[in-house]
């Protein structure tokens, strides 16, 4: 992608809102024209900067109803290194119309031997830019290094070795901001829309939040769980 299209790109997130559509398994709202109307219901309801989905008929699907800029994954599995884990998952995710690409750049093994830098490359080759969701600020700096082109606190909490907590990873905000010279995401655990305006107060150059905004079981038992 050409540098002036990149740049045009990042800063139409900048200091937004970035919604993520999902639906785990079993989940009634788990097929393809389901996300895509929540996509086009946050899309037309709020300035909502760009969507992030799930999975290749997903994104088929979510891409055919918004112009917004997509943010792709493919979670393939349910433990260790599962979101779009190689780098055959990220073309697939790139090809199915997501300009950015999230893959997990955790410091664990991946599941097809390679080293991450193989999965940002063919990312690129393809023109599209690569999010590198990690759990600690030595992962951000390295996936930095690596060429990623946006950092997101996504897995702080989902690695053993990061900070298992209810709330979002607000530290590991504020210290990624200060060692890396590319844009750093508050995802991950975000309830509130004060939580979100902490994020961007503490540097983050966007925010992305799915289950407060678009998991109506989860959002039911918040409610159920504050009644008397």
């Amino acid at each position: 992608m050409p540098a002036d299209r990149v740049r045009a790109l990042l800063d139409a997130l900048r200091g937004r809102l970035i919604v993520s559509c999902q639906a785990p398994p079993g989940d009634p709202l788990r097929a393809p024209e389901h996300m895509a109307a929540a996509a086009a219901s946050v899309a037309a309801g709020a300035s909502v900067a760009a969507i992030r989905v799930q999975g290749v008929e997903d994104i088929h699907a979510v891409r055919a109803a918004v112009t917004l800029p997509l943010i792709g994954l493919w979670k393939d599995g349910a433990e260790g290194v599962y979101i779009t884990p190689t780098a055959a998952h990220a073309r697939a995710v790139a090809e199915a119309g997501a300009e950015i690409v999230a893959i997990d750049a955790t410091r664990r093994p991946r599941p097809d031997g390679r080293p991450l830098r193989d999965t940002v490359e063919a990312v690129h080759r393809l023109g599209h830019l690569v999010m590198a969701d990690v759990s600690t600020a030595e992962e951000g700096v390295a996936a930095a290094s690596l060429g990623a082109d946006l950092i997101s606190t996504t897995l702080s909490g989902y690695t053993p070795y990061s900070p298992q907590q209810p709330g979002p990873d607000l530290g590991l905000i504020a210290e990624l901001t200060g060692l890396v010279d590319v844009p750093v995401c508050a995802e991950g655990r975000l309830h509130t829309p004060e939580e979100a305006r902490k994020a961007i107060e503490l540097g983050a150059w966007a925010v992305v939040v799915g289950g407060a905004i678009t998991a109506p079981a989860a959002i039911a038992s918040r409610f159920v769980a504050a009644l008397p």
